[in-house]
């Protein structure tokens, strides 16, 4: 730790080939000379980068959606920063605080072991010495992998428009994963009014998310297998009766998530769609936010507008846009809608009406050989990263390639 002088022999650990990490700083010759340094040397992932300073609040959701394991942070721009990072090192444990300075020197030094940061990296970022503390940082970020007991894998299924079918992908991306993950997964109902987990796997149980959300603070394992509704290796939260005002307190969601967390490889969402409040805070803990459009004008219309509304909380970055009930003769393009929608399509899903239909009345997921249940699976498997898919020794693919190719473009728009 703050190396100087005669710097010792470093060693990085393949076992964590990159660390995924994030930076803050307002100072625009920090932030661009860690960039050029990680840019150059590698063995990071800069998830991203924020411009200006975040709450502890902001940083505590960042942390759970996306799983850092250090956060370069700059406090030069601010004294009152390396409080802020004390105060992280004791609430967040799985993330390692960097901080960026323009110097260093034994006053500040003394700082940050007060502080409990145990790292330091300043202009004009020396190649050897920013391998060495990565070297370190990769070191601790093993050591600590094995026990880390809570997935970051969490998703929420947002429809553009009622009646895009949101709902039938979530149940079925849900099993999908269950089969990629070879382990439970949680599917919590958000659709509190309107939601048909309940009516799609035909689940019979008195509880509801409801009753999960008004009692957070009690449930214990006993507890909580009573409230869910077990489908084989899927447990569902169903919504329960309507409700005509529905306001759980404040950071029950996020206290629903954790629990889900602790008890699940992943956790999956299925929103309705209005954007309450109690979706906005599910939505801030998620680490993808999947967001459901059919080939049609008012569908991909609000979509634009559930994007322009996610960007405002930042959180547009995450958004992956679904194209459900895709066919060859829709009279819009994918050309077409993505340049609504202002983002690509991400994933396309054929129409399957014979498939769901069938499941529906068996009140289970669609069977995984059909068309929709393999199209299902790659979608599932690259949420999940699946340790299947880990193992294969192939070359590393991008997301968009697990996803189904996508069919010849066609447009009404005059060219």
């Amino acid at each position: 730790m703050y190396s100087s002088g005669c710097i010792p022999r470093w060693h990085v650990d393949h076992e964590v080939p990159m660390l995924r990490g994030f930076i803050i700083s307002p100072d625009q010759t920090l932030r661009k000379g860690l960039e050029a340094r990680i840019a150059e040397s590698g063995h990071v992932l800069a998830l991203r980068t924020f411009e200006r300073y975040m709450t502890v609040e902001e940083i505590e959701r960042l942390q759970r959606a996306h799983s850092p394991q250090v956060l370069f942070l700059d406090i030069a721009s601010d004294p009152e920063m390396l409080a802020v990072a004390a105060q992280l090192t004791r609430l967040l444990p799985g993330i390692q605080i960097t901080a960026l300075h323009h110097q260093c020197d034994p006053g500040l030094l003394m700082k940050l072991m007060h502080a409990a940061v145990r790292e330091l990296l300043f202009p004009p970022f020396a190649k050897e010495l920013y391998l060495e503390t990565i070297a370190r940082l990769m070191n601790v970020a093993r050591e600590s992998a094995d026990s880390n007991d809570s997935t970051n894998l969490v998703f929420a299924f947002l429809p553009a428009k009622a009646g895009s079918g949101c709902s039938t992908l979530a149940m079925n991306t849900a099993v999908a994963m269950t089969r990629a993950l070879d382990s439970k997964v949680l599917l919590a109902d958000f659709d509190v009014n309107c939601g048909i987990a309940r009516f799609l796997l035909k689940l019979s149980n008195a509880f509801s998310i409801q009753d999960a959300l008004e009692r957070v603070g009690d449930i214990d394992d006993v507890m909580w297998n009573e409230i869910v509704c077990s489908a084989g290796p899927l447990d569902v939260l169903a919504s329960g009766p309507i409700q005509r005002a529905f306001a759980p307190a404040t950071g029950a969601v996020r206290r629903l998530v954790e629990a889900g967390r602790r008890r699940y490889q992943a956790v999956c969402f299925d929103l309705s769609g209005n954007l309450e409040d109690y979706s906005i805070e599910a939505l801030q803990e998620c680490r993808r936010i999947l967001l459901v459009v059919q080939p049609e004008l008012a569908a991909v219309y609000l979509a634009r507008e559930k994007v322009r509304f996610l960007r405002v909380l930042d959180l547009e970055d995450r958004v992956a846009v679904v194209l459900n009930r895709w066919h060859r003769s829709s009279p819009l393009s994918i050309a077409d809608m993505e340049s609504i929608i202002g983002l690509p399509v991400d994933f396309t899903v054929s129409e399957s009406h014979d498939a769901i239909y069938k499941a529906l009345l068996a009140g289970s997921a669609v069977e995984a050989g059909s068309d929709f249940g393999k199209e299902l699976s790659k979608l599932a498997v690259a949420l999940s990263d699946s340790p299947r898919e880990k193992n294969e020794v192939t070359p590393k693919r991008r997301m968009v390639e697990y996803f189904s190719l996508l069919p010849a473009r066609y447009t009404i728009f005059p060219k």
